[in-house]
């Protein structure tokens, strides 16, 4: 079984259902959603460990920057190419 035919199977799909480009924007702002919560919630986290510990978190902070220097130069190359 392919890959293709376990996520038609285990979700329900039929077989010969075609994706089309409302799959992909749903999939597209249900990813950028989820790196923008995870960005908010690492902030949460590193501001929480900074104020309440008073100790600071470079794991979450390079964590962080990471997720936010991405998504940043997602959106300009974006920008760029559209």
């Amino acid at each position: 079984m392919t890959a293709r035919g376990f996520f038609v199977n285990f979700f329900g799909w039929k077989q010969d259902a075609m994706l089309d480009e409302r799959f992909i924007m749903h999939r597209f702002k249900s990813t950028r959603l989820a790196v923008l919560v995870g960005t908010a919630m690492l902030l949460a986290f590193f501001t929480y460990h900074a104020v309440a510990n008073k100790t600071i978190r470079w794991d979450l902070f390079s964590v962080m920057v990471a997720m936010a220097v991405a998504k940043i130069c997602a959106m300009l190359y974006y920008h760029r190419t559209n």
